[in-house]
């Protein structure tokens, strides 16, 4: 392979992070503000853990989805110097994406120390 090849691949690299961050920016901000905000010290720990849960069950759907749209989106530097972007890894990978998804997850983050806490509590007893 040849010096523009990589060149092409490790821009790819750069601008398929950059819309990772981007798009999973929104929807992670969105998702915390549509959670309600309640205090997880009052809820059941059966409550508060099916909220963890359909919590992290919705990101994940989130994150498939977005896997799905970044490696299926039309590329403008497909087919430069052999590029071919449905090869590229980075573009169905996960690392950036599934940090950003849980980095502004406030009250998800709230629940899951109370509910550490309670597991904490249970185990000292």
């Amino acid at each position: 392979m040849n010096v523009g090849f990589y060149g092409v691949k490790i821009l790819s690299i750069v601008i398929v992070s950059i819309v990772y961050v981007i798009f999973g920016t929104s929807l992670s901000m969105l998702l915390d503000q549509v959670v309600i905000d309640e205090d997880p010290r009052q809820k059941s720990t059966f409550v508060l853990f099916s909220e963890i849960a359909l919590m992290f069950g919705l990101i994940a759907v989130l994150y498939y989805a977005m896997r799905l749209f970044v490696k299926n989106m039309p590329f403008i530097l497909d087919g430069m110097y052999g590029f071919r972007y449905s090869m590229l890894k980075e573009a169905s990978g996960g690392v950036i994406i599934a940090y950003i998804l849980f980095c502004y997850q406030d009250k998800l983050r709230e629940m899951l120390l109370e509910l550490r806490a309670r597991i904490t509590k249970a185990i000292r007893r």
